[in-house]
């Protein structure tokens, strides 16, 4: 019997031609876990609330066992051509990265460099030799730029074929954002999770009255809830406790920079003056950008809010009626609801558009990204 339902499974979430075979796969290796946890979420409604026993498990034991298999499930879910562009992405930008540390430190070595070293002090650079080092690492960095250039056109097309409306300016702040890969790895997940659903919806319908295996089904579906959850709560505390407070730090940091600044221009002699006014202008803009920064994090916290939020409440009415199910047909009910409001949902996936003031403004963005990154 087991059998028969896994091949109607995959019959029925597979038929359609549009990537079916990476959707395959995904779920290939997100069925026996979503398995293990439904049976988890299952043996739940049998454990105590709490235990004093650490070797006996509760609901909360029980919650972390479940946890971990979906944090797992996000992982795989989060798979797509979307998440492979941005990876693709990110390893030209650490390879420039590494580029433009490379040529800071032979800039510096270049200093003591001797003008001619003889053939057998193989372990010495001249002058020349590091040149040529240098303006091999700086044309690889710009074409690593011109490839991160195309691949963002292939990333703004991937985003469209998902009805996402977006400009390349939107996809550009994704990239340079130090949140891109959450911001992707939600986008893909949410998707994949939205086509899951509607097969399991599909599949509930066919189980009948065969209510364990309807139940099964609605199971699953009530865990994808949950991953998405579990996927928006780890995203704003990420903001929340990494991000926004290493952008606090910065800020902090620049200000009292600046007023060390504005001491030294008024007291300073006058040939130091034009200095001084000089780094007081860029300690502006990184103070200026990282507070534009926190706004724009700001703004995508508060988007997967409202995503959480609406999810919660179909979560919390499907695991209630998960827990008392009586009969199919009320599982394809809610089922269907959830699949509206997942729909619905599509647009607040949607990253939000920073608006630069000026080429220098955007350059400092992408700075500070590295920055945030590196802690």
């Amino acid at each position: 019997m087991k059998r028969v339902v896994l091949t109607l499974l995959m019959l029925v979430l597979f038929a359609a031609p549009a990537s079916a075979s990476s959707l395959e796969g995904i779920w290939d290796d997100v069925h026996p876990l979503l398995s293990k946890a439904v049976a988890d979420l299952e043996a739940r409604g049998n454990v105590p609330d709490s235990s004093w026993n650490p070797f006996k498990e509760d609901k909360e034991s029980v919650d972390d066992d479940i946890n971990d298999l979906l944090n797992e499930c996000i992982e795989i879910l989060g798979i797509s051509d979307m998440a492979e562009t941005k990876a693709a992405i990110a390893e030209l930008q650490q390879d420039s990265l590494n580029c433009r540390k490379k040529v800071a430190e032979l800039r510096t070595e270049r200093l003591a460099a001797p003008q001619k070293v003889e053939k057998w002090e193989l372990w010495k650079k001249d002058v020349t030799s590091i040149d040529e080092e240098i303006k091999e690492l700086e044309g690889r960095e710009k074409d690593n730029a011109k490839r991160v250039e195309a691949l963002v056109g292939q990333l703004l097309e991937e985003m469209r074929k998902l009805g996402m409306q977006v400009d390349r300016e939107q996809v550009e702040t994704l990239v340079y954002s130090v949140t891109g890969d959450d911001d992707v790895q939600m986008v893909s997940v949410f998707n994949n999770v939205k086509t899951i659903t509607t097969e399991l919806q599909r599949l509930t319908s066919q189980a009948g009255e065969e209510i364990e295996m309807a139940k099964r089904y609605y199971g699953m579906h009530t865990l994808l809830l949950r991953i998405l959850l579990n996927l928006y709560q780890q995203y704003e505390h990420k903001i929340d406790e990494v991000y926004l407070v290493r952008i606090d730090g910065i800020v902090e940091k620049q200000e009292a920079l600046m007023d060390k600044t504005e001491d030294r221009i008024s007291n300073e002699p006058e040939k130091f003056r034009k200095i001084y006014q000089s780094n007081l202008k860029a300690q502006r803009l990184t103070r200026d950008t990282a507070l534009l920064y926190a706004d724009y994090l700001k703004k995508n916290r508060a988007r997967i809010v409202s995503a959480r939020e609406k999810v919660a409440d179909e979560y919390d009415v499907a695991l209630n009626t998960y827990e008392t199910v009586q009969g199919a047909h009320s599982l394809i009910s809610l089922m269907k609801n959830a699949n509206a409001m997942l729909e619905r949902m599509s647009g607040l996936q949607t990253p939000e558009l920073m608006v630069f003031q000026n080429l220098e403004m955007k350059n400092e963005f992408k700075k500070l990204s590295e920055r945030l990154a590196e802690g």
